[in-house]
C-alpha cells in the first residue's frame, strides 16, 4: 500500500482560495554609491603624536632559558641539526659584504642567494645567525656557539666604527635609504635592518653581550638622526616598504636601557602610545 503523498498542490490564479495570498516581500531600497553616507574620520596626523611610557606588568615569569634543557628526542635532534648547519658557515663569509661595505679588505668567499654581493637585502642573514648563536648558547650551554658570537659581534663593531656614520651598521651603503627616502625603488632596506639589530639585542640578552648593546644604541641613533627631520606623513610613505621588526626592537632596546629616546625613534614614533617592557 502506497503512502499518501503530504505535498500540497501549489494554488495560483483562480485556485487561490481568498486570505490565502502570499505576502509580496518587501523590495530594498539602495543609495547609488556616491550618495552614501560616509564615516567622518579625522586627519591623519593633524596632531602631534607624543609618546607615553607604560612599564607593563609581568603576571607571570617565564623560566630562563638557562634553566631549560631538551632531552633525547625529535626537537633535540632538530637543534643539533640546526647547531652543525649554524656551525659549517664559517664567519668571514658572514661578515664579507660588511667589511666590504665599510671598506675594509675581505678575501673570503661570497655567500650566495639573498646574500650575494650586489643583492639588495645582502646582510639580513647575519641577524638571523646572532640570534642562534646567542638562543643556542642560552638554550645549551654551548660555549663554541657563544664564542662564535662574541666574534661576530666584535667584528661588527669594527665595520660600525670605521664606517663613521652616526652608529650606521648594513652591508649595503646609505644611499639605499636615500632611495627609500625619494621614494624610487630598493627593496627593504629597514627590514634588513632590524634583522641585525635584533640579532644584537639577542646576544645581550641570551649571550651577555655588552659590546652588543653598544653596537645596538649606535645603530638606533643612526635610524633616529635618519628620520627626525621627517613629517608624520612622509614617514608613513616611507613605512609602507617593508620595515621588520623595527618597532619591536626599537622597544625592547628601549627596555634594556630605560632610555625611551629609542621608543620614540622610527617607525616607533608613529604611536599614540607604546608599552615599553
Amino acid at each position: 500500500m502506497q503512502p499518501r503523498s503530504r505535498v500540497r498542490p501549489r494554488l495560483s490564479g483562480s485556485n487561490r482560495q481568498p486570505g490565502r495570498l502570499r505576502p509580496r516581500r518587501a523590495q530594498r531600497k539602495f543609495l547609488p554609491l556616491g550618495r552614501r553616507p560616509q564615516p567622518i574620520e579625522p586627519l591623519p596626523f593633524a596632531e602631534t603624536l607624543v609618546f607615553t611610557r607604560k612599564d607593563a606588568e609581568l603576571r607571570t615569569t617565564p623560566y630562563p632559558m638557562p634553566q631549560v634543557r631538551l632531552l633525547a628526542g625529535p626537537c633535540k635532534q632538530a637543534a643539533d641539526y640546526n647547531r652543525a648547519y649554524t656551525m659549517r658557515i664559517a664567519p668571514d663569509r658572514l661578515l664579507h659584504t660588511f667589511r666590504l661595505n665599510a671598506g675594509l679588505a675581505s678575501s673570503a668567499q661570497a655567500l650566495g642567494g639573498w646574500e650575494e654581493p650586489r643583492g639588495e637585502l645582502r646582510g639580513h642573514a647575519m641577524g638571523h645567525y646572532l640570534s642562534a648563536c646567542a638562543l643556542r648558547a642560552a638554550s645549551a650551554g654551548d660555549t663554541e656557539m657563544k664564542a662564535r658570537g662574541d666574534e661576530i659581534v666584535g667584528e661588527l663593531a669594527r665595520c660600525q666604527k670605521q664606517l663613521a656614520s652616526g652608529g650606521y651598521l648594513s652591508a649595503f651603503p646609505i644611499e639605499f635609504f636615500d632611495r627609500l627616502d625619494k621614494g624610487t625603488n630598493v627593496w627593504a632596506p629597514f627590514y634588513t635592518y632590524h634583522k641585525i639589530l635584533a640579532g644584537m639585542l639577542d646576544m645581550y640578552f641570551h649571550a651577555g653581550n655588552k659590546q652588543a648593546l653598544e653596537v645596538a644604541s649606535g645603530m638606533a641613533a643612526w635610524a633616529d638622526e635618519w628620520s627626525a627631520s621627517m613629517p608624520e606623513a612622509h614617514m608613513q610613505e616611507i613605512l609602507r616598504v617593508e620595515f621588520g621588526g623595527m618597532s619591536e626592537a626599537l622597544y625592547n632596546l628601549a627596555g634594556a636601557t630605560n632610555d625611551d629616546r629609542w621608543a620614540k625613534t622610527m617607525p616607533s614614533r608613529p604611536t599614540q602610545s607604546a608599552t615599553a617592557k
